[in-house]
């Protein structure tokens, strides 16, 4: 009761700036109110959870590892052994251990899904604050090649730049990055065309804040938490989308290994080791998964409106 009582005590406060120093005894921040409600989500948690396990392993990969992923030793012996205590994952047609392998690609698909997001959001964040703060035939004119850039389907033009293209990790990254940008900087957009209308930009434009001054303190800031939403869900998806190159051959590259490359290298013996293609592809299935569960339960923590339905 004290906890609901407190939630209502925040959202009836109409117009209570972000910065107000330490709050009020019985008052809420707007985040530690969705922190509590990100919790209180158990399917989500246990999404963040397998994530962090995820990125430790792939971090730890060459602590974790118990073979060398590399290593090509008495092959008619060692090739497509099952799955058991010696090799947890079996091995593939050279006698390489799967789970070491599988281990040093985790490092390279997560690293790849986060750093093309970390591209996306950041050129998404910049073309739609500058689209929703300026306004006007700027607006109407970035929203426009937005629109001629959308009309390309995404994936068919990764392809395109990843065949002409060397795609090795770096230029993949860019490509995946500078391809996924445009939902971001939409909501971003939406999000300045509404918040430049509030009394904190007034008083700033009144002290003699600089556009851009006001643009990086006080709207992206506050645009953030849409933004959070989107960039992960998009990691899940960027992560899908390398795998999906990697197994047309397209993507990244043996012999650095991914999922994508792994599960593409198990389909000529899908019938005979079929392992080789099924645990890199749990992995993949479950990454994926974790990501759009965590990016709905933050949606379900930041939904002021969600907030406001359950104690107004």
């Amino acid at each position: 009761m004290g906890d609901e009582l407190a939630d209502r005590a925040f959202i009836d406060v109409p117009g209570m700036p972000v910065e107000m120093g330490p709050p009020a005894q019985g008052f809420r921040t707007p985040w530690s109110i969705a922190q509590r409600r990100f919790v209180s989500n158990r399917l989500a948690v246990a999404a963040l959870i397998m994530i962090a396990l995820l990125s430790v392993a792939a971090l730890l990969a060459p602590i974790l590892a118990p073979y060398d992923p590399t290593a090509i030793e008495h092959v008619l012996q060692t090739r497509y052994l099952p799955p058991s205590w010696h090799h947890l994952f079996g091995t593939d047609e050279f006698g390489r251990d799967e789970l070491s392998r599988a281990l040093y690609g985790a490092r390279v698909s997560l690293a790849v899904g986060v750093l093309a997001m970390l591209v996306a959001v950041s050129v998404g964040t910049l073309y739609g604050a500058v689209a929703g703060y300026a306004g006007g035939w700027i607006d109407n004119l970035l929203m426009r090649a937005l629109d001629a850039f959308t009309a390309f389907p995404k994936f068919f033009l990764i392809l395109l730049l990843a065949g002409v293209f060397e795609a090795d990790i770096g230029v993949l990254i860019l490509i995946m990055g500078l391809t996924s940008w445009t939902d971001t900087a939409r909501l971003i957009r939406s999000e300045i065309l509404s918040l430049k209308q509030r009394q904190f930009v007034e008083a700033a434009h009144a002290i003699g804040l600089p556009d851009y001054l006001i643009v990086w303190r006080h709207l992206i800031p506050n645009a953030l938490s849409s933004v959070l939403v989107s960039a992960t869900l998009m990691v899940g998806g960027l992560i899908g989308t390398e795998a999906i190159l990697s197994f047309l051959g397209i993507g990244v590259h043996p012999p650095t290994m991914t999922w994508g490359n792994m599960i593409q290298a198990g389909q000529d013996a899908l019938f005979i080791a079929w392992w080789m293609a099924f645990f890199p592809g749990v992995l993949l299935a479950i990454t994926v998964l974790s990501f759009n569960l965590v990016s709905d339960g933050l949606r379900d923590a930041l939904d002021p409106k969600a907030l406001t339905r359950r104690y107004v």
